[in-house]
């Protein structure tokens, strides 16, 4: 790879996998089309070194950003091996580095920096200060070797965790991801103002320091605006809102996903009536309380099941009698009020 300071950092779009990608870790990565806005507003997180704070409906496509930079930075920086097989290039090539912290409601910010095993290392200190020769004959020569080094230093009891990880004097500018934020309690953001601020944090039970990287993370943070976020967090992060996108922009991203499966002409036809069968659906649900609207991630599950079905006409039929097709219309609509409301349209 290049040397990092020749590297712009820069996010265009521009690099798409072709089709499902996935990682060295499983992760998959999709085709996505970020409008220009976004594109810029992730540049100037980059380049501010401020946290991108995302918000917008549930499906807009938030968390899928993240994944979407890291794909082009693994494209555009890091080389594949020359000799290696196309078919096993997904797994063995190296991928750009790239953290993700899920937030849950019992989530605390120490969570994400690090996790540390006292009760471990009192289970250790305990088994050797038994009878030495009891031990060995309990654990075996090698496992007890093994528990006296790990004594010898607290460091061996405590595990980075995503934040930390990016944070740990990384060889590029890593990618971290802290998803739904919002859904963890109202002290959650605060505790994290230190370390998104500074960009450093210390672990009291080992003593150690980690001071501010010199190649510090490029981070993502979603919301569903479950629950409003502090003044204060809000002003070390830069905002933007992700709308949902309009119907040209959703062609393209379909264009993207499907493009194998879209080459036939009926296909073609198919996926424009559900477009235009999604819109309808959407626009019929738009301010209506106590319901949410289809969004991105519903539509892509409710294409692939129409573009999967063998007989394209049974396919477009069953758009047309929507509204007595539960098990399709229970893609887009989760709840019983949603489809009664079709359904009584």
């Amino acid at each position: 790879m290049s040397n990092t300071k020749e590297l712009d950092y820069q996010y265009t779009g521009e690099f798409q996998p072709d089709e499902e990608t996935k990682d060295s870790e499983g992760r998959v990565y999709y085709p996505y089309i970020p409008s220009s806005d976004l594109k810029e507003a992730v540049n100037l997180a980059i380049e501010l070194n401020r946290p991108l704070l995302l918000e917008g409906e549930p499906g807009c496509g938030k968390t899928r950003l993240a994944t979407a930079v890291v794909y082009e930075f693994t494209q555009k920086y890091l080389k594949k091996s020359e000799n290696q097989n196309q078919e096993n290039q997904n797994n063995t090539q190296e991928w750009w580095p790239y953290y993700i912290w899920n937030v849950k409601s019992t989530t605390r910010a120490r969570d994400g920096l690090y996790r540390y095993d006292a009760v471990a290392r009192l289970r250790d200190a305990q088994l050797m200060g038994t009878n030495p020769q009891q031990l060995q004959e309990f654990l075996g020569v090698d496992e007890t070797e093994q528990l006296k080094e790990r004594l010898k230093s607290k460091e061996n009891y405590r595990e980075l965790q995503p934040l930390g990880k990016a944070l740990d004097n990384p060889d590029y500018r890593p990618i971290l991801l802290i998803d739904e934020i919002d859904k963890a309690d109202s002290d959650f953001a605060n505790d994290l103002l230190l370390e998104l601020e500074e960009l450093r944090f210390e672990i009291p039970e080992t003593g150690e320091t980690f001071p501010t990287p010199n190649n510090k993370p490029i981070i993502f943070i979603t919301s569903n605006r479950e629950k409003p976020l502090p003044e204060a967090f809000l002003r070390r992060c830069l905002y933007f809102f992700v709308d949902f996108p309009e119907k040209e922009r959703l062609e393209d991203i379909i264009k993207q996903r499907f493009g194998e499966k879209m080459k036939k002409k009926e296909k073609q036809k198919l996926v424009e009536k559900a477009i235009e069968r999604f819109y309808e659906i959407r626009n019929s649900l738009e301010n209506v309380p106590g319901i949410k609207q289809p969004g991105t991630s519903e539509f892509i599950d409710f294409l692939t099941a129409l573009l999967n079905k063998d007989d394209v006409k049974q396919a477009l039929n069953d758009l047309d009698d929507l509204s007595n097709k539960l098990p399709l219309l229970g893609t887009l609509l989760k709840t019983k009020n949603a489809q009664n409301r079709i359904q009584n349209k």
